[in-house]
């Protein structure tokens, strides 16, 4: 029988009779990489899903498409990383697409706006359930699926940071559901940790929203520098794009930062760009994405020319 590993893709022969278990743990001789290989390969890997309203992965003869992973990341916080996660995934929503969100921050901001905050986190999908990560999905009234966060979160860093391949735990858990799904967008701290390192290498793209100011144009050099990395020492393949966010079109200054971050940024900068807005601030008292708090608000129809935007890419 062949296996091959799930980072590099090298392919291996390998006699049946190694496998006492249906699974077993080996290592990559080119790459290094730690994975499960099965003897049998298991369902969730070869067989077309649809997602049932409880969040439960169900089998399905319908074909799935290929699905983009985003991470949105910035080192420093205040930047609308959250508000974009979530105002970005009911755009989508809205458009037709099936998305999953990801809480990855401790905070658990995301899974509180989404009335989440208290369930099932990738911690205990970890630490009890062998990985399966439709254990702790749950659907939301808002057409959305989300992975919540909560405060039990903060021990996964300690647990698994200084284990072989450690940045590679979500990308391994997300490559047996992301076929459910067309989009999962994944909301991380504001740094550089276990979570944001595990986010980017499961993602295709990263989006990095950023206030014109000068605090916030260098956590946009940070994680740039922190993408480069990672290209230059995987063989990842991660794009990236800036996104203006709490912009103030009258601010002189927040107008020379933002030139300044489209010439940083060479050419990567989403042409959209959201407004600081009221509505904003009011969709998160009301718990709800923007679009559904005020559809003809300034902030709602700027997601969903973001949303557009991203479909083109």
């Amino acid at each position: 029988m062949f296996i091959s590993c799930d980072k590099c893709n090298t392919k291996y022969k390998v006699d049946e009779s190694v496998f006492k278990k249906p699974s077993l743990r080996v290592k990559c001789s080119k790459c290094q990489h730690v994975f499960t290989a099965y003897k049998t390969p298991p369902p969730l890997d070869d067989t077309p899903f649809v997602l049932e309203d409880s969040g439960a992965v169900i089998k399905t003869q319908a074909p799935a498409p290929e699905c983009k992973i985003i991470c949105v990341c910035n080192q420093k916080g205040g930047v609308a990383k959250t508000s974009t996660c979530l105002n970005l995934a009911s755009a989508l929503s809205a458009k037709g697409k099936r998305v999953l969100l990801i809480d990855f921050d401790v905070q658990a901001n995301l899974s509180l706006l989404l009335r989440c905050k208290n369930k099932k986190s990738f911690f205990e999908v970890m630490d009890t359930d062998d990985g399966d990560l439709t254990k702790a999905i749950v659907k939301t009234k808002h057409g959305i699926w989300l992975l919540p966060s909560n405060s039990r979160m903060a021990l996964a860093s300690k647990k698994y940071l200084n284990q072989e391949n450690f940045e590679y735990l979500l990308r391994e858990k997300l490559a047996r559901i992301k076929k459910v799904f067309d989009y999962i967008i994944i909301d991380t701290p504001p740094s550089g940790d276990f979570y944001t390192l595990n986010a980017l290498l499961a993602s295709d793209l990263a989006i990095i929203p950023t206030q014109c100011d000068y605090l916030s144009m260098n956590g946009v050099a940070h994680i740039v520098n922190m993408i480069n990395v990672i290209k230059n020492k995987t063989n990842h393949k991660l794009d990236y794009r800036g996104l203006a966010t709490l912009y103030t079109p009258t601010n002189t200054v927040e107008n020379v930062i933002y030139k300044k971050l489209k010439t940083q940024l060479a050419g990567k900068m989403f042409d959209t760009v959201i407004n600081r807005d009221s509505s904003l601030q009011e969709s998160h008292i009301a718990r709800l994405p923007v679009i559904e708090y005020d559809e003809n608000s300034q902030a709602g129809k700027q997601y969903l020319e973001l949303s557009d935007e991203l479909l083109g890419i």
